[in-house]
């Protein structure tokens, strides 16, 4: 028994390579999912489980004139007899054929809650009725006239149609959409008016080109209306099927008014496809989180009477760039893709609208043509039988006395009407079926009219089935009914102009000055101006090792240029960056392009002008320097970072300063040489290329610092032992590129300015303990003390006495201490008196330090001449 067994499961083993199985199987269900579940056959538009539906609901009488019965037996039905499948995608097949708002026309009549266009959930079947809308009776009236093929179900217990006889449009009426295995089809629904008038055009024109068809199909008709704008889209649609080189756009549709001080913005219908609460949703998001300004609020008004969004924007707004905005960031527009793929004699195509109405006027054909010609021979036979109670009428008494004397069964009586009167097997089939007392009472005038009329009938039917023209006007009255009955209006609206998706993008910013600070290691931050108020800056939050680059106000409107270590640049809009706490690190320029560990910031511009004729110089600290036109930075993405200047493995960029045309550039080296020459000497480069040597350098000597000075202004230096001094450029020593620099100061030991700027009186200088802004006077300089806060940043404080409008911020002092300082005030002086003399003792040491320097300087710059 046990060798039985071993013998029948070997005798099931395929000897097959698994790719080949594999293969094999694969592509039987990628054949099953083609045909039987997910794409629409041309001839009636429907999917199988959804002809499976409506047969079922045939079979159970369930007509539009007729009660509602319980969707759940409906889908017990279903899955019973015709569709092996899980009863929830069967109800959901049920649904989305009863949605007004997924179908032009909805195949079901569906009573309670069958969902909403914000996405609700149906209530379950058990709860649900539903019946056949009327316009299925046009899909499945004839199936009894055999007019389509049946086959066995899947358990061979029942037979289903292969297709409904339908004569309605119902692929390009309502559409269709699915995902099969390899291919997909989404097909947009269309207005019945439209493609009947197209469909009679095409019969009566077998040979009418495309554009001759097309003038009665404007496009799309979808049943939540909207706006179309631009027809190249549907143009390139309907001649291929697809639309891959236009994108057809649809927009909602709105209106827009003023009232009690406030616009408002009404939104009546939405985008085909788009579900109302999520799109409502994401623009309150948008006002949430400030992205633009001028929103105030949404509310969603929609009712059984239709869509109702309305968003209450500013008085002073503009209404024309918040919807730009809203069209290019939510639902409010969509795109929509042609991919007319369905099953044409049981093979997946692609369909032009040509082609789509082609397969649907030969159904139609074959199916009245099956029609009439059951319906003939249904009047022929009438016709016999007719014909022969008429005769019976002339010989009633005969015909019922060999009636009676007929013994046996009715296969008697029939037999002995044939053999004694000649009537035929049909006839004497009727006549037998009749009781005895109607033959006697038989109305000869009656079936004599009757007669009448079926020579009538069968007379017709003949001349269509044998006239070509009178056969296509039979059609067409038949489509012209249908027009007359369910045509509706078209809802969708068609523009030949594109929309025009470009705005000022400062029109949806409210102008205002925003407080930001950047630390070097890429953290920005901003800060409401009650905030900084209420707050102490001891007290700003920076990881460890980090410190601030920056601290002041920006313009919201503006754009932040930012230079990083590693040769890169990225651009912020002011407005993105969003409002923090005051203990917060902030937000990592990471989170607005790319921005890697490794980097720093080395420099920040505020940028309102791109066209602005004005240089960037930058330099790294292997000598390479160039100069950059300003409006080369500007980009049209800005979310990733962009090379600023092409560069050596192991260089860094140490800078990025203004260049006006005037200006000197002045480079400061690690060993404590000094060069400066007019930035005019700058070669001008594009943002990708390393530029050219800027200074001679020694063999173990690179650049510390440099930036850019006008002829006479003051430079700023830190130094590394600690020391920070105030220079005028035009003391420094003019030394040509080729040529080594000068010492720069002989009574400091190698001093080298560890980084510096063009200062004035509205300089900023930051601490590390505590960020507070002091101002340098002219012709002062700052010897360092060992009690103060370190000093790690000066810079420009206030943009508007910038050149064009550009602010610049130096960078980090890795040392130096001042000697008069928040901190030490609090610390060592308690009354107002203590305060001055800290002030004038620091006031003496700088004047002395200062004098001692110039006499230095022009010391040699005697000798260098």
């Amino acid at each position: 028994m046990k060798k039985e067994k071993e013998k029948l499961v070997t005798e099931k083993i395929i000897n097959e390579t698994l790719d080949r199985i594999m293969a094999d199987r694969f592509g039987r269900y990628s054949k099953y999912v083609i045909q039987q579940r997910a794409l629409p056959d041309v001839r009636d538009g429907l999917k199988p489980v959804q002809r499976r539906i409506l047969y079922a609901m045939f079979g159970l009488g369930l007509f539009s004139d007729k009660q509602y019965k319980k969707s759940a037996r409906v889908v017990g039905d279903v899955i019973g007899k015709y569709h092996p499948h899980g009863d929830s995608s069967v109800y959901e097949a049920m649904v989305n054929m009863s949605q007004w708002w997924k179908m032009n026309i909805p195949l079901l009549d569906m009573h309670g809650n069958v969902g909403s266009i914000d996405n609700d959930p149906a209530a379950a079947m058990r709860y649900t009725e539903v019946r056949l809308s009327k316009i299925s009776e046009y899909i499945i009236g004839d199936i009894k006239k055999e007019t389509v093929k049946f086959a066995p179900n899947f358990d061979d217990s029942e037979i289903e149609p292969t297709v409904l006889p339908s004569i309605f449009p119902n692929l390009l009426v309502n559409g269709s959409m699915g995902i099969a295995i390899g291919m997909a089809t989404d097909m947009p629904p269309h207005n019945l008016g439209e493609i009947i008038d197209a469909t009679i055009y095409r019969i009566l024109n077998p040979y009418a080109q495309f554009y001759d068809v097309i003038k009665f199909i404007k496009g799309p008709d979808f049943p939540t209306g909207g706006v179309i704008r631009g027809t190249k889209g549907i143009i390139e649609a309907f001649d291929t099927g697809r639309n891959q080189k236009d994108k057809i756009r649809l927009f909602a549709k709105y209106n827009v008014y003023s009232k009690d001080k406030f616009k408002y913005i009404e939104i009546t219908e939405i985008p085909y496809g788009v579900v109302k609460s999520k799109l409502v949703y994401d623009i309150d998001n948008i006002i949430n989180n400030k992205d633009i300004d001028g929103i105030l609020e949404i509310k969603d008004q929609s009712d059984r009477e239709g869509i109702n969004i309305l968003i209450t924007l500013d008085a002073d707004a503009s209404e024309n760039s918040i919807l730009t905005y809203l069209f290019q960031k939510t639902d409010l527009q969509v795109t929509y893709s042609y991919n007319n793929t369905c099953i044409v004699q049981n093979s997946p195509k692609t369909l032009g609208i040509i082609q789509l109405i082609d397969c649907y006027i030969n159904h139609v054909k074959d199916i009245k043509t099956k029609t009439l010609i059951y319906d003939l021979e249904k009047y022929k036979l009438r016709l016999e039988i007719v014909e022969g109670f008429i005769k019976v009428s002339e010989i009633t008494d005969k015909v019922i006395e060999v009636i009676r004397k007929t013994e046996g069964s009715k296969s008697g009586v029939i037999e002995n009407l044939i053999n004694v009167f000649d009537f035929t097997k049909n006839q004497a089939t009727a006549i037998a079926e009749l009781r005895l007392y109607r033959l006697s009472k038989t109305d000869k005038e009656a079936y004599l009219k009757e007669k009448a009329d079926l020579l009538k009938e069968i007379k017709h039917i003949n001349l269509l089935l044998s006239d070509d023209n009178e056969f296509n006007s039979f059609i067409i009255d038949q489509l012209s009914q249908l027009k007359l009955l369910f045509a509706k209006p078209r809802k969708t609206q068609i523009l030949d102009e594109e929309f025009d998706f470009s705005y000022n993008e400062t029109d949806l910013i409210k102008e205002e000055m925003l407080n930001i600070g950047l630390s070097r290691g890429g953290y920005i931050k901003r800060l409401s101006q009650r905030v900084v108020d209420s707050n102490n800056f001891e007290t700003y939050n920076l990881k460890d090792g980090d410190n601030l680059i920056y601290f002041g106000k920006v313009n919201s409107i503006n754009n932040l240029l930012i230079f990083t270590s590693l040769g890169n640049y990225l651009i912020i809009p002011a407005y993105k960056i969003q409002e923090s706490k005051w203990k917060d690190l902030g937000f990592h320029l990471s989170n607005f392009a790319d921005f890697l560990l490794a980097e720093e910031v080395v420099s920040i511009f505020e940028i309102n002008n791109w066209d602005s004729l004005v240089y960037i110089a930058l330099g790294t600290k292997n000598g390479y320097f160039k100069k950059t036109l300003l409006q080369d930075f500007s980009v049209s993405r800005i979310n990733k970072s962009y090379t600023a200047i092409g560069m050596e493995k192991g260089d860094f960029l140490l800078n990025a300063t203004i260049c006006n045309g005037s200006r000197d550039i002045v480079i400061v080296t690690e060993n404590g040489f000094v060069s400066r020459y007019s930035e005019n000497d700058l070669a001008q480069y594009g943002t990708k290329a390393k530029g050219n040597k800027g200074i001679y350098l020694s063999l173990n000597d690179k650049v510390k610092s440099f930036t850019t000075v006008d002829t006479s202004g003051i430079v700023g230096m830190m130094s590394n032992d600690g020391q920070i001094i105030k220079i005028k450029a035009d003391k420094l020593p003019f030394v040509p590129k080729t040529i080594k620099g000068k010492p720069l100061l002989k009574d400091i030991k190698k001093f080298s300015a560890n980084n510096m700027a063009q200062i004035n009186d509205e300089t900023q200088i930051l601490t590390r303990d505590v960020l507070e802004r002091s101002f340098i006077d002219d012709a002062k300089s700052y010897p360092i003390s060992n009690e103060s806060p370190r000093v790690y940043h000066i810079g420009t404080a206030n943009c508007e006495k910038t050149a064009f409008n550009v602010k610049y911020y130096a960078q980090e002092f890795k040392a130096g201490e001042m000697i008069f300082s928040k901190e030490r005030v609090q610390t060592e002086a308690k009354t107002l008196e203590q305060v001055k003399i800290l002030q004038d003792s620091a006031t003496e040491a700088i004047n002395k330090l200062m004098e001692k320097i110039n006499k230095n300087l022009e010391a040699d710059f005697k000798k260098d001449k």
